[in-house]
C-alpha cells in the first residue's frame, strides 16, 4: 500500500527499495530505524526506513493498527493544515504478507537546517543563545495552544534555520503525536525532556510565563512533577531490562 501527496512520486515509492539502497544516498541516522537523504528527479528528499516490527506487532500493524509510516504521513499533514513548520510530507509505502507487516518508508522533503535545537542547549556560548530560546519558547507555545502534544519532542527533533536574521523551528519524527487541548501539566512534561539543565530550565519557565501569563510557580510545580515522573519511567525500564537479561 503506498499513498502519495502527488501522482508524480508514485514511481519513486513502488521503487523505494532501490532508490533507498543507492550508494551515493546520505546517511542521516542508522540505529533502530534507518533515514537516508535520497535524490529523486534532482532534487533531495528524506527516506525513514522502519524497521521490521516483532512477529505480535506485524500482525497488530497488518490488521488493526495504523504504521509508524502512515502516522507519520497523516501528522505531518495534519501539522501542515495547522501552520506548523515540519518537512513537507511527500508519501509513504508499506510492505506486508497475507498476513503479516514487514518494511515501511516515510519520505518528506529535505529541510536544509543549520542547526538541532540540540546544538544550543549544549553550548552556552551558542551565537544569538538567549534569542533563539526565547523564539523557541515562543514557537513551543504556539505548538501548545494549537493542541499538538509531540511524545518525542526531544533536542534532535526540532530542527533550526537562520533566516533574515531570525529563526525557524521544525520539527521532526512526528510518529508518536496526539491533538488534544493541553492542560498545563501536559505542556510543561512536553517541555521536560529538552535538557538537563536547571539553568536552562528555569530560564524557559521565564520564558513560557511571559509568553503564556501562567504563573511562574505553577509552571515550575508542573515541571519538577513532569521531570519526577520521566525519572521514575526511565529507573523502571531499567529494573524490567536487568530482569530480561
Amino acid at each position: 500500500m503506498f499513498i502519495s501527496s502527488n501522482p508524480k512520486y508514485k514511481d519513486f515509492l513502488l521503487n523505494i527499495k532501490e532508490y533507498f539502497k543507492n550508494d551515493t544516498n546520505i546517511v542521516l541516522y542508522n540505529k533502530r530505524n534507518i533515514i537516508k537523504i535520497v535524490e529523486f528527479q534532482n532534487k533531495r528528499y528524506v527516506v525513514k526506513s522502519f524497521k521490521i516490527p516483532h512477529l505480535l506487532n506485524q500482525i497488530v500493524y497488518n490488521f488493526f493498527r495504523a504504521s509508524k509510516a502512515e502516522r507519520s504521513y497523516e501528522n505531518s499533514v495534519k501539522l501542515i493544515e495547522l501552520d506548523i513548520n515540519t518537512p513537507q510530507p511527500i508519501g509513504y509505502i508499506e510492505f506486508s504478507t497475507l498476513f503479516l507487516f514487514k518494511e515501511s518508508f516515510y519520505i518528506s522533503d529535505f529541510f536544509d537546517y543549520d542547526f538541532e535545537i540540540r546544538a544550543v542547549f549544549s553550548d552556552k556560548k551558542f551565537e544569538d543563545r538567549e534569542k533563539i530560546l526565547k523564539k523557541f519558547i515562543v514557537f513551543s507555545y504556539e505548538l501548545h495552544q494549537k493542541g499538538v502534544y509531540h511524545i518525542d519532542y526531544s533536542p534532535g527533533n526540532i530542527l533550526v534555520k537562520k533566516e533574515n536574521n531570525s529563526y525557524i523551528f521544525s520539527i521532526i519524527d512526528v510518529n508518536r503525536m496526539k491533538f488534544l487541548e493541553m492542560d498545563t501539566k501536559l505542556k510543561m512534561k512536553s517541555l521536560s525532556k529538552l535538557t538537563k539543565d536547571d539553568e536552562d530550565n528555569a530560564l524557559m519557565l521565564q520564558f513560557y510565563q511571559k509568553v503564556s501569563n501562567i504563573p511562574l510557580e505553577e509552571l515550575e510545580k508542573d515541571f519538577q512533577y513532569a521531570l519526577l515522573e520521566e525519572k521514575a519511567y526511565l529507573e523502571k525500564k531499567k529494573r524490567l531490562k536487568r530482569l530480561r537479561t
